[in-house]
């Protein structure tokens, strides 16, 4: 089985599910527009800042270690200073009742993502998060990023409706970074921007790898013009012929397409070892059956598909004919969990005294962790902090393993073989294997050809090298 958060409503949860999250906007939780708050408390105490304007951004402020001798404060030189993590938050200020619950979730998961780094960086200050009530319009949300980036912050993290995160990244001239952990729709231009969810590359180069690496050199692609599903096939394609491998065809099909006969016919005719289907999950109960109905996997064509084939509402909707043997991936490995989760999860009970209640706050214990991770690689600028991000690799996240990528947050994935409504481990060698059945017999003399091939009807996980 997946490996999954423990809490029952999660096991099925992959990164499909987070487009659920683009169209979200985040409400005040009571904060008042200017506010510094210390992760580990519930109430937000006023503290008040200068201004600086700087080319270079400081991103931590310094601040007098105490110490235990009265008599050292009057030897300025012998005072020690300590540099302390501060956090900026914008979120709108009304809103309905459930988006406050899922802004109260984020900001909940900053506080665990400061309250973590607090406990294992002696070295800095008690991590502080400072909240502006300002993200129900653009003109105001740009003007909080612009007071923000007056201020000694490691970054700012924008739980914030899609038209206001695309807005603050095509019109904000901050250099300081701004995480957002809901919406993935930001300008290609806005470097400082860095979207949590969205299109993933990993999932399509870790299906790559494994095509090539199981001896399968040829593929063909059919997607959808939905725009998460051509950045997909694209990344495959680079992956896979980066590798050696060759797309023989890409094969694209209008949204809200029924019928894909066209599409599967063009993928008979050049005869590849693999059909890769990065498609939309609410397309895969309909393409499905019709890649069986053509007879392509009867043909030897495997099928490898991105983390909508693996979902529970697929598996148990679709019949087990048309996904038996589909090669997939997913952020979570099988059979264990992920240390960054379970050490997110440990904090969040012990910090909130209650167990889980919902994905919200994994989505800001990464977005804080991603700004806090540069840091602590040594940034002391805004600017060096954007160039550390753009290289961070293999973060350990409560969404995953992290590392962010041309303004995109990725995560590791691991691919497993569909079975029986079930995922199975695959390694890297590993190919799903032919069913074979007995040749049909002749309809004219009712008798098996002489030395006719047994004929393939489908495909089943390996459990063994191929």
């Amino acid at each position: 089985m997946e490996n999954s958060p423990k809490y029952p409503h999660l096991r099925t949860w992959a990164f499909m599910s987070l487009r659920f999250f683009l169209w979200v906007c985040i409400a005040s939780t009571g904060c008042s527009s200017l506010s510094y708050q210390d992760p580990t408390d519930n109430a937000i105490a006023s503290k008040t800042i200068e201004n600086r304007e700087e080319e270079e951004i400081p991103i931590i402020q310094a601040t007098e270690k105490p110490d235990s001798d009265p008599k050292s404060r009057d030897r300025i030189d012998d005072v020690p200073v300590i540099l302390t993590p501060i956090i900026g938050v914008i979120i709108p200020g009304d809103a309905s009742p459930r988006i406050m619950e899922i802004a109260s979730g984020v900001i909940e998961g900053i506080r665990v993502a400061l309250d973590v780094f607090g406990e294992h960086n002696e070295r800095f200050g008690t991590p502080e998060l400072l909240v502006f009530s300002k993200g129900d319009e653009l003109e105001e949300a740009l003007e909080a990023v612009t007071e923000l980036s007056r201020m000694e912050l490691v970054g700012i993290v924008a739980p914030l409706q899609e038209e206001i995160i695309l807005g603050i990244s095509r019109h904000s001239e901050s250099s300081l970074p701004i995480i957002s952990p809901i919406s993935a729709v930001i300008s290609r231009e806005a470097k400082q921007v860095i979207s949590l969810v969205g299109a993933d590359p990993g999932s399509s180069k870790a299906l790559a790898q494994q095509a090539f690496s199981s001896g399968l050199m040829t593929a063909a692609i059919v997607y959808s013009r939905e725009p998460e599903s051509t950045f997909e096939a694209e990344a495959f394609t680079d992956a896979f012929q980066e590798l050696g491998g060759s797309v023989l065809g890409r094969f694209e099909y209008p949204i809200g397409s029924t019928f894909f006969e066209e599409h599967l016919r063009a993928v008979e005719a050049i005869m590849p070892d693999i059909l890769f289907l990065p498609v939309p999950e609410e397309d895969i109960e309909l393409i499905a059956p019709q890649v069986t109905f053509f007879g392509l996997d009867s043909l030897g064509i495997r099928v490898f598909g991105t983390a909508g084939w693996s979902q529970g509402d697929v598996l148990n909707t679709i019949d087990t004919r048309h996904t038996d043997g589909v090669v997939t991936s997913s952020p979570f490995p099988l059979g264990e969990i992920l240390p960054g989760y379970q050490e997110f999860l440990s904090a969040y009970e012990r910090m909130h005294q209650r167990t889980l209640p919902n994905l919200f706050p994994t989505f800001g214990y990464d977005a804080a962790s991603i700004l806090l991770e540069g840091m602590k690689a040594g940034a002391q600028t805004s600017k060096e902090l954007l160039k550390t991000l753009d290289g961070l690799s293999e973060v350990p996240g409560a969404t995953g393993i992290l590392s962010v990528k041309d303004g995109h947050v990725v995560r590791k994935h691991f691919v497993s073989c569909l079975q029986d409504r079930t995922k199975i481990l695959v390694l890297p060698h590993q190919k799903s294997q032919p069913i074979m059945m007995p040749p049909l017999p002749d309809p004219e003399t009712d008798s098996i050809p002489e030395n006719a091939p047994d004929r393939i009807m489908g495909f089943h996980c390996a459990n063994s090298g191929s």
